[in-house]
């Protein structure tokens, strides 16, 4: 049996395609995976509708900027059915389309910080909240504006 060598012309265009290729990956870098990139989706303002465990609420979550590869800064603001306003600083993680709202320093006493579990759904996200006292609200929906 004689073995079949590779035309030269293949060789050659195969070898060109992978110099390109390794060209390609040692100037963009390689591909990291999507929740360590930019999340853009996630800036901006979101305006909010959400039943809480003992109040309804309106408002709006202002994403302003980065802090890690997946986390982000913000400023929740809350109304509620009373016309009580509330402010907490907010901490959010992405990862996917699950998105983790972590709030501090409520600017009411006494106030438990409020804690969001949300999952992306276009410009919509939707979930739940657990607070830090551990009431849990029925839904919340950000809507981006």
């Amino acid at each position: 049996m004689t073995a079949r060598l590779i035309p030269s012309t293949v060789s050659s265009a195969l070898t060109a395609v992978l110099c390109a290729l390794t060209i390609a990956v040692a100037f963009f870098g390689s591909a990291a995976p999507a929740s360590a990139q930019a999340n853009p989706f996630i800036l901006g303002t979101w305006k909010l509708v959400w039943e809480g465990a003992r109040d309804n609420y309106t408002g709006d979550l202002r994403v302003a900027g980065k802090t890690g590869d997946t986390v982000f800064k913000g400023k929740l603001t809350l109304v509620k059915s009373d016309g009580t306003k509330v402010t907490e600083d907010a901490s959010i993680t992405v990862t996917g389309n699950e998105v983790r709202i972590e709030c501090s320093n409520p600017s009411v006493t006494p106030w438990n910080p409020d804690r969001f579990y949300v999952v992306r759904k276009g410009n919509r996200l939707e979930g739940y909240s657990l607070d830090t006292a551990g009431q849990r609200g029925r839904k919340i929906v950000f809507t981006r504006t």
